[in-house]
């Protein structure tokens, strides 16, 4: 309690897989035909545990600060066939994940400015022969922050941030991107009305395209239909109470 007001929690799960869905797979040489059977597996857990703080650094409560740590030990069972094999067989791989967030905000009246930083670690290990050990990163860092003109009733955002990754196989998942969004709020009508324009990515660094690695090590491809947009909102709020017997 008091001005310097400060929270500490933590909570932690573990799941573990049974009768697990897998597709495991038959190739035949002579005829080049593939065979896919779905089989029931077991073994697959996963582990995780989280720890938050937070604290107010003024009498004021105009200063925040907030850090969220985790970790998790994820235990995944799939079939796999690697090349030159005909017949698919379980693997195992052992992944950590560790990471970091945290953020300092200033919050006075009409005005919000946050700094914000984050850091994943990723660590995995297969038990195929010719599994790659992956050690990457990822982390971002950025800053954010909104106004709102008392007089005019307009708000702008502004946020700002830059990721990288760093650590994988391939450079299609080693990138370092800057986004920058912005938007700009009218409020009309006592607030019954509210006008919006937002741009996200201006400086068009996203793709389309996102590549990311599964439990089992695969690299996945994954599309988003609208990496850089500007939109525009129009909300109006309405409110009927009911009549009193």
């Amino acid at each position: 309690n008091g001005p310097h007001k400060q929270e500490v929690s933590y909570n932690g799960s573990f799941n573990y897989n049974v009768r697990d869905i897998s597709q495991s797979l038959t190739y035949n040489p002579t005829t080049s035909v593939y065979t896919y059977q779905p089989v029931n597996i077991h073994g697959g857990y996963t582990w995780s545990n989280a720890l938050n703080y937070s604290r107010f650094l003024d009498e004021k409560q105009r200063w925040t600060v907030q850090s969220n740590a985790s970790a998790m030990l994820h235990h995944s069972v799939d079939h796999t066939m690697f090349a030159g094999e005909t017949e698919s067989h379980l693997n195992a791989v052992n992944t950590l994940n560790m990471s970091e967030k945290a953020h300092i905000q200033y919050n006075r009246d009409a005005l919000n400015i946050r700094a914000t930083g984050s850091i994943s670690w990723r660590h995995s290990k297969g038990k195929m022969l010719d599994f790659d050990v992956l050690n990457a990163m990822d982390y971002q860092y950025g800053l954010n922050g909104s106004y709102t003109i008392p007089q005019l009733k307009t708000t702008l955002s502004v946020d700002a941030c830059m990721y990288c990754r760093q650590g994988y196989g391939s450079s299609e998942l080693n990138t370092n991107d800057f986004v920058l969004n912005a938007s700009l709020s009218q409020s009309l009508f006592k607030g019954k009305l509210i006008a919006r324009i937002e741009a996200f990515d201006l400086f068009h660094q996203l793709s389309s395209t996102q590549y990311e690695v599964n439990a089992q090590g695969r690299t996945e491809t994954w599309y988003r239909s609208l990496p850089h947009y500007v939109m525009a909102h129009l909300v109006y709020h309405w409110n009927k109470n009911p009549k009193k017997k």
